[in-house]
């Protein structure tokens, strides 16, 4: 019997007519042999140039540095669009090289790279006949395309260069009037070329039209108007849009103008699905590959996209046939709602055109500063001291390089961390496409902020908790509030106190909400959004419209949202954890809420994530390179990451400590992150630590630069990072994002799942049951801040090779965030071991998975007190007090199950006498 076994959902595409083009190129991708990989494993059989890759390419990795050094000394190339053009035309012929082969058995068919005239063009005719006839000579390659953008002025420059025998990719169609004059355009360009002797076969034309923008925009208009049934429109202008474009391309080549030409061997002009990369988290990511699949077609896919089909796409014949009078209902729905596509396609060419302008300028801005530096001989920004260790490393890489590392992870393959396929391996890890992706919401987004200011808001108030809260705090903290938008305030205690304190520094009328939660079910967050929503409905009629929504799609929260009316809901992607969410809405929304300049920061992050692309190799890919060293480091017992950050980085401790914690403390293995530490001397540190430094170039702080170079002489492993400025934040959201998956690798763990945390939040939802109950808590008997007998006895097995955590159930002040310092200053001098501090229950969704799933050499010092003053819960038989003792409970009897030595320590009303009672008991 014959087994019948399914083509890949690549190779199906293939038999029903569509080519699979990579909208992806840069040096790496060549000498790496990824394209070639491509297109002998994949079938790829075109590759389109992107201006954005380029010059992320250039900025961020050693792509170019060879050819950089040997071609900037050449002053005809110090200008630099001469210098682009002597980099890309190489990447372009080495890639059209690659498709030769393609090309020929498709006698010309297929197997086309292409490259696009200058930006400054796009709006002169002449200019861009010229220009793209340079660019077709210098490349000399038959199998290249010129990318021309079909404005008014390139719809003429397109039937010239045509009429030349100039191959051309038409650009940037959105609308049925664009494709239609594109089309027009190729056939009369076609016809001239023939009547001139050439040969129809040999010239090949596509026309590009942008799917997944056209929903962005339409989407974005029916969101504004909030009409139920508007909404019920959303995600479907752009494949309607497409759907009939098709058809009127059938249509088009199959009437008599073009019948001549075709009986003498003139091709079609095929269409290609542009911009198919899914920008909403509401949408499935292989949304514009699955329902554009026909004959005559191309569908250029990002490398995402293209791995996010080969992995899960399905293929159920040629879905751009299908559903044609329901895309004319939808045309005619959308007609009368007040929404014109034409219109929109307009708007959407310019913004295109200036986007590639605006690109284009970054990639000369990048060559010039590559420039610079390649004659300056400019310092590293990433340096790595690691003694004995620098050994294994070595071999690490190694080993990584054959094993093809990058490459599989980019892929989410599996087995990189686990036997056997876990979901939440391969659904969550969205966050490698975030940098790029997230660039195309920001336009609506910095709208929503300016409308925020302008409405003269003075507060953000976020309400979430680890993932949701600290990238945003991150945010507040480093680069504060611009001019004229709000201050943001992050709330993410339950601790009576700091609810209280929060809202009276508040004016209640110009306060924004941001409630934000992944799974729309956070206890805290919405604990705290029973209170604010109970003072706003109690002072105006419409509390829905101080009130924000982050979440993932389908949650409660989003259901909530829905039914009190918020003013806005942000839909945040299922495939990432809140620990990798920094680049999401969950981090992206509070930022431009106060100004942050977002564009400015992706822009940072995606040239850290093509620095780290799967065809860079790993020695010089600085997040395999970090991750790498953190897995090693921790498999010799450095397993202690000591941060040492100065003023300028400190924020980004409290961050980097969840994402470190939360996704390697587990299977009793993992990285302690120690912040927030004070900086001690060289002798207080004991051989489990490892120390970085991430410092801004020009950083005023010299001390903690003159330290970790004393560790390292001392022959303490150090990793120091420098940043340009502030917004480099964003490549270190990602770069360590990227590490720490690395390092998981390293470990074998796995590093985007989270099992202990639910342990206390089981116990905690135990005590209020029993609560509920009874009407008390029962809470073990605790020491006094001055019983120093307990505090020894409990301390006795604690030194070098061990940590402390203190887990402050206190309301954060700056008073007692500096007292609670000094404590673990003292207690790391005294004992020579690790000691970490932090809030609760804020650290139970962060280093609360470490100290409960990480290796069992943690001593817990649980820290709680009387508020000043209680705060009801509406709707609820418990407060807020009962609440934040509710979940020191749970955390205390969680470590207690799991055998973890704890120490519980009741401060009473006076927390600043406690903590000095506590402090000369510990021998401070």
């Amino acid at each position: 019997m014959t087994t019948s076994i399914s083509p890949s959902p690549l190779a199906a595409l293939r038999q029903l007519g569509q080519a699979v083009w990579l909208d992806y190129i840069r040096r790496g991708l060549l000498t790496s042999g990824e394209l070639t990989r491509l297109v002998q494993e994949d079938g790829v059989t075109g590759v389109t140039s992107n201006p954005t890759i380029f010059e992320k390419a250039i900025a961020g990795s050693t792509d170019y540095q060879a050819a950089l050094e040997r071609l900037v000394a050449d002053e005809a190339l110090a200008g630099g669009p001469r210098l682009f053009e002597a980099l890309a035309i190489e990447d372009i012929r080495e890639a059209a090289r690659v498709l030769e082969p393609v090309y020929q058995q498709t006698d010309g068919a297929d197997g086309f790279v292409s490259f696009e005239v200058a930006p400054r063009w796009a709006r002169d005719t002449e200019g861009t006949v010229r220009e793209a006839r340079r660019l077709w000579k210098a490349i000399a390659r038959p199998n290249v395309m010129i990318k021309v953008p079909a404005t008014a002025q390139g719809i003429p420059a397109i039937e010239a260069l045509l009429a030349d025998g100039i191959n051309v990719n038409v650009t940037l169609i959105f609308s049925l009037r664009q494709y239609e004059e594109a089309a027009r355009a190729y056939q009369r360009g076609l016809a001239r070329w023939v009547e001139q002797g050439g040969d129809p076969r040999r010239v090949a034309s596509v026309a590009s039209v942008f799917v997944s923008r056209v929903d962005t925009a339409v989407d974005r208009e029916l969101e504004a108007r909030g009409d139920a049934g508007d909404l019920a429109l959303r995600g479907q202008a752009a494949l309607a849009n497409a759907k009939r474009i098709y058809r009127r391309f059938q249509a088009l080549f199959a009437e008599a103008p073009f019948a001549g030409l075709a009986r003498r061997g003139a091709r079609v002009q095929r269409v290609l699905w542009a911009s198919t990369s899914t920008k909403n988290p509401r949408y499935s990511d292989v949304k514009y590959v699955e329902e554009l699949v026909g004959p005559d077609t191309v569908n250029t896919m990002a490398p995402a996209t293209l791995n996010a089909f080969r992995d899960h796409g399905r293929v159920r014949g040629a879905t751009v046939l299908e559903g044609l009078a329901a895309a004319d209902a939808l045309c005619s729905r959308l007609a009368a709602a007040g929404m014109d596509l034409e219109a929109v396609g307009l708007e959407l060419q310019e913004e295109g055109v200036a986007g590639f302008a605006e690109s284009f300028d970054k990639l000369l801005q990048a060559l010039e500063r590559q420039r610079a530096a390649a004659l300056a001989q400019a310092a590293p920004v990433a340096e790595f001291a690691l003694g004995p260790v620098g050994d294994l490393l070595d071999e690490r890489l190694a080993r990584w390089e054959r094993a093809d590392v990058g490459r599989r992870l980019w892929r989410k393959d599996y087995t990189l961390w686990s036997e056997r396929l876990v979901p939440e391996i391969q659904d969550r890890m969205g966050w490698l496409i975030q940098p790029e992706i997230a660039h195309e919401r920001l336009g609506e987004l910095c709208a929503f902020a300016r409308a925020v200011r302008e409405e003269g808001m003075r507060h953000v108030v976020l309400l979430g908790m680890g993932g949701s809260s600290l990238a945003p705090e991150v945010f507040q903290r480093t680069f504060g509030s611009a001019p004229a938008y709000p201050e943001l305030v992050v709330l993410d205690s339950t601790h009576p106190d700091a609810v209280r304190e929060t809202e009276q520094g508040l004016d209640l009328d110009r306060t924004l909400f941001v409630v934000s939660s992944k799974s729309g079910t956070t206890t805290e967050t919405l604990r705290l959004f029973d209170y604010f929503w109970a003072r706003l409905a109690a002072a105006t009629p419409q509390p829905g419209a101080h009130f924000v929504a982050i979440t993932d799609p389908g949650t409660p929260l989003e259901a909530l949202a829905v039914e009190r009316h918020f003013l806005r809901l942000w839909p945040a992607p299922a495939d990432v954890g809140g620990r990798y969410s920094a680049l999401t809405p969950f981090g992206l929304v509070p930022a431009a809420l106060i100004g942050v300049d977002v564009h400015r920061l992706l822009d940072r992050a995606l040239t850290m994530a093509e620095a780290s692309a799967s065809c860079v190799p790993v020695r010089e890919n600085p997040g395999l390179m970090l991750g790498a060293a953190l897995g090693e480091l921790a498999r010799a017992g450095r397993d202690k990451l000591t941060f040492l950050l100065p003023p300028s980085t400190a924020p980004f401790g409290a961050w980097v400590e969840q994402l470190i914690a939360e996704s390697t403390g587990k299977e009793g293995r993992g990285i302690l992150p120690v912040v927030g530490e004070p900086p001690g001397a060289v002798e207080a540190y004991g051989p489990d630590r490892a120390f970085v430094r991430l410092a801004i170039g020009g950083d005023p702080d010299a001390g903690t630069g003159a330290l970790v170079e004393a560790l390292a002489r001392a022959g303490q492993p150090t990793v120091a990072l420098r940043l340009s400025d502030a917004y480099d934040l964003g490549a270190e959201f990602f770069r360590w994002e990227l590490a720490v998956a690395a390092a998981g690798a390293v470990l074998g763990i796995h590093p985007f799942d989270q099992p202990d945390v639910q342990r206390a939040k089981d116990a905690t939802r135990a005590v209020l049951e029993a609560f509920a109950s009874g009407g008390r808590l029962v809470e073990p008997p605790p020491a006094a801040p001055d019983d120093a007998r307990a505090l020894e006895a409990f301390l006795a097995g604690a030194g070098p090779g061990r940590y402390v955590a203190i887990q402050a159930y206190l309301a954060p002040r700056e008073e007692t965030s500096r007292a609670l310092a000094a404590i673990q200053a003292g207690l790391r001098d005294r004992l020579r071991a690790a000691v970490t501090v932090g809030y609760g229950p804020r650290f139970l969704h962060s280093t609360g998975q470490f100290h409960k799933g990480g290796p069992p050499t943690g001593y817990f010092l649980q820290l709680t007190d009387d508020p000043a003053q209680d705060l009801a819960l509406p709707g609820q038989a418990m407060s807020f007090g009962t609440l934040i003792r509710a979940q020191a409970l749970g955390d205390y009897r969680a470590l207690e199950d799991g055998g973890r030595p704890v120490l519980r320590v009741h401060l009473g009303s006076d927390v600043r006498g406690g903590l000095e009672q506590l402090q000369a008991a510990l021998g401070g």
